[in-house]
């Protein structure tokens, strides 16, 4: 299988370095220095992922890694991973490597993404999901791998076919992945996870492993949590809240040592996807007439505090 990814960032690199070993593997991204890095040494990956890695540092080299999508030309699948604000103008960008067959996987955190995306391809070609790798970035071209788990896809539109061939290219590559009838269920069930790690780590600037292991974060949690789940059931899923809850604690033990990338992007002075996840549950909140006044509190100090640094 053609793939093209569209965004070659710390996850984006990771799953690259996966596929390459089985499919022809193009990346694109409009950083030059990434691509540059790319063309010299290959994708480095530090395996850190417990259980799945020794430490050791590895070269991919992807079939093409370019700046250019007319490069690359028509894929089978094209792998997104573009922050959401930029979604929308991204994939006008990488159009060339669509055509009516293509594919188009985004496994970002948050919800609204396929809206974006959906703004420039037919929704018969959009999957959807997410992932439980974990990732930061070391240097332009180099990542560090540090959590392994399964891919979660599916798709509200695009015929299961399709979405099971995708699914399968994964598996061939050695990515545990699972394909899900009704993939809502999948995106908020990480959704939830992220409305009460990300956004507190942001504020605080603690790893994710702070969230369980103290006991106003975990207080914390279990009032972020039960409003993420009452949104998420209104809106057709069919949801636990004992059960994401203590989700939400083991993803917290699971990634102790994990910076989120909300603190990564905090950390680099750039925009957080905060708006598509405890901003995704204040919007649906109004939505469906359900208070959310926690979600709407870590949304605004979010905001507020992006907005020192960003200066608007």
């Amino acid at each position: 299988m053609k793939i093209g990814f569209v965004g070659c960032g710390a996850i984006g690199s990771c799953y690259a370095s996966y596929l390459i070993s089985k499919h022809e593997v193009c990346v694109l991204d409009t950083y030059a220095p990434v691509i540059d890095a790319v063309k010299e040494n290959g994708i480095l990956v530090d395996k850190n992922a417990p259980g799945h890695g020794n430490g050791e540092t590895v070269s991919v080299r992807p079939a093409l890694a370019t700046t250019d999508p007319k490069e690359i030309g028509v894929c089978d699948l094209v792998v997104v991973f573009v922050h959401y604000q930029y979604l929308e103008s991204a994939m006008r960008n990488a159009l060339p490597m669509v055509d009516g067959h293509t594919m188009v996987l985004c496994l970002q955190n948050g919800y609204g993404n396929y809206d974006e995306i959906a703004k420039v391809v037919p929704e018969e070609q959009i999957i959807i999901g997410n992932t439980a790798f974990g990732a930061t970035p070391v240097a332009p071209g180099h990542v560090n791998h540090t959590g392994y788990g399964a891919t979660n896809m599916g798709s509200p539109k695009a015929p299961m076919v399709k979405v099971e061939e995708v699914a399968e290219a994964f598996r061939i590559a050695g990515l545990e992945t699972d394909v899900h009838e009704n993939v809502m269920n999948a995106i908020w069930h990480k959704l939830s996870a992220n409305c009460c790690i990300n956004g507190v780590s942001a504020l605080l600037g603690t790893q994710n492993g702070f969230i369980n292991g103290n006991e106003y974060a975990r207080e914390t949690a279990k009032l972020l949590c039960k409003e993420a789940i009452e949104v998420a059931n209104a809106a057709g899923c069919t949801l636990d809240y004992e059960t994401e809850l203590e989700h939400v604690f083991e993803v917290s033990r699971m990634t102790d040592e994990t910076i989120s990338s909300m603190v990564q992007d905090v950390n680099r002075h750039r925009e957080t996807e905060i708006r598509i996840i405890n901003g995704a549950v204040s919007k649906l909140g109004k939505e469906h007439n359900i208070p959310t006044p926690c979600n709407d509190l870590i949304l605004n100090l979010v905001l507020a505090k992006q907005s020192l640094y960003l200066g608007r």
